[in-house]
């Protein structure tokens, strides 16, 4: 009977020692994850930066073809 007893007690040791490296690892995966999504808030500024860069360069661009094109002499015919 106290063999037996003392599996038992070995066998909830093994698995409170389990539980705490599971919550260990939990605890990471979410430090992790938190990381995560604050790298990706950071690229996502960085993205709507270039959005806003690139409707600057559009706009420019836009605006410089019909100058463009009226300083083109026409072909000689």
């Amino acid at each position: 009977m106290e063999e037996r007893l003392g599996r038992i007690e070995r066998d909830v040791n093994t698995l409170t020692s389990d539980v705490t490296a599971m919550k260990d690892d939990i605890a990471a995966l979410k430090k992790g994850q938190a990381d995560m999504m604050n790298t990706l808030t950071q690229v996502l500024q960085m993205l709507a930066r270039i959005d806003g860069r690139l409707d600057e360069q559009r706009a420019t661009i836009n605006a410089l073809i019909p100058t463009r094109i009226a300083a083109v002499p026409p072909a000689a015919e």
